[in-house]
């Protein structure tokens, strides 16, 4: 059986241009098809005996005998890893998404959606983007009022965002000095910390030294912990251009596009998929294709995704989700410069 590291050049040659074909119609492809494609001339005796050893080679399966053939995952792994790593987009298309995410307003909201459905237009499949949790937001400033019946507006000020407000309820009484109080430590101590480590460093400091800092700090740990962080969230998720997967005829199986429609509509398992994929060792732009993919029902589909930075952390993440019959070198291309270009707009803010 012949793999990845050795096809000789004819047989590559074949499989890229099946692969091209394929991608664009959707036909299974036969030898006279190819020959029109390649860049010497072949017999079709000689391109039939190539696609039989590709075929043998798992790269390429027959649906039936008078059908031409179509790629398998591991011809699309081959294409992804050989031949469009380090695909870029035409200028003009960088150009569009320029100016497409351009924010008349400094909220990152504003970015987030656009950014979702620039990589549907772009991509032409879905858009996904992973905003940054709160937890990973980096504190500017926070504030506390007190309002009637125990309750207190939490207005929180970070990086990469511009302003939050939450209303929590809370058991016991404060008066607003004590809110005036706890605001200012937590100003003046964690000015620049992210909001989850801030989180942390406030219950150790009251385990270390609970006379000290019994009053304020247990105000502080209070207020914070349920106003700021009740619990790690996920950040917002933002879908767009679902809509075209239904245009695609992968999935007139009535049962296959249900099932993809049922993950995209559950966030935390899209959460789950898109934060899976960033803790990997691997840096940049990766690329899950069918069965590579854990959750069952996106097993027949293939996920491009990138981390989306602020500054030097990665905070979130944007995707693009499809049929494996895709055009990778767009799509890759999509993603790694709507994440690079995010990232950059966030930094400077």
């Amino acid at each position: 059986m012949r793999g990845q590291t050795d096809l000789p050049k004819r047989d590559r040659e074949i499989l890229v241009a099946l692969l091209r074909q394929f991608i664009s119609s959707g036909i299974p492809v036969g030898s006279k098809a190819l020959a029109a494609h390649l860049p010497e001339n072949l017999s079709s005796a000689t391109i039939r005996t190539v696609l039989a050893a590709l075929e043998e080679g798992g790269f390429l399966v027959q649906p039936h005998k008078s059908a031409g053939r179509i790629p398998t995952e591991m011809a699309y792994r081959f294409y992804v890893d050989r031949v469009v790593a380090g695909a870029r987009l035409e200028p003009n298309t960088e150009k569009y998404i320029d100016e497409t995410l351009r924010c008349d307003e400094d909220r990152l909201e504003c970015l987030m959606i656009k950014a979702s459905r620039t990589l549907s237009e772009v991509s032409r499949n879905v858009g996904l983007v992973l905003a940054p949790a709160l937890e990973e937001k980096l504190l500017e400033h926070i504030k506390f009022v007190n309002l009637p019946d125990r309750r207190v507006l939490v207005v929180i000020v970070s990086k990469p965002d511009l302003v939050e407000n939450r209303v929590v309820r809370l058991d016991d009484e404060f008066t607003q000095e004590e809110l005036d109080q706890a605001a200012n430590f937590l100003n003046a101590e964690f000015h620049g910390w992210s909001l989850g480590t801030v989180r942390l460093e406030v219950f150790k400091r009251l385990e270390a030294d609970k006379i000290l800092y019994d009053r304020l700090l247990k105000n502080v740990a209070t207020l914070f912990m349920w106003g700021a962080l009740s619990e790690a969230e996920a950040g917002p998720l933002f879908v767009d251009g679902t809509a075209k997967i239904l245009e695609r005829p992968e999935y007139e199986d009535v049962q296959k596009i249900k099932q993809l429609l049922k993950t995209l509509e559950e966030k935390a398992k899209l959460v789950r998929i898109l934060g899976a994929c960033l803790q990997t060792p691997e840096a940049g732009v990766r690329i899950l294709i069918g069965r590579e993919n854990s959750e069952k029902q996106m097993q027949h589909c293939a996920l491009i995704v990138a981390p989306l930075h602020y500054r030097n952390r990665a905070v979130g993440a944007l995707a693009v989700v499809g049929p494996t019959r895709m055009e990778y070198d767009r799509a890759i291309g999509t993603v790694e410069y709507v994440a690079h270009l995010c990232s950059r707009l966030l930094s400077i803010n």
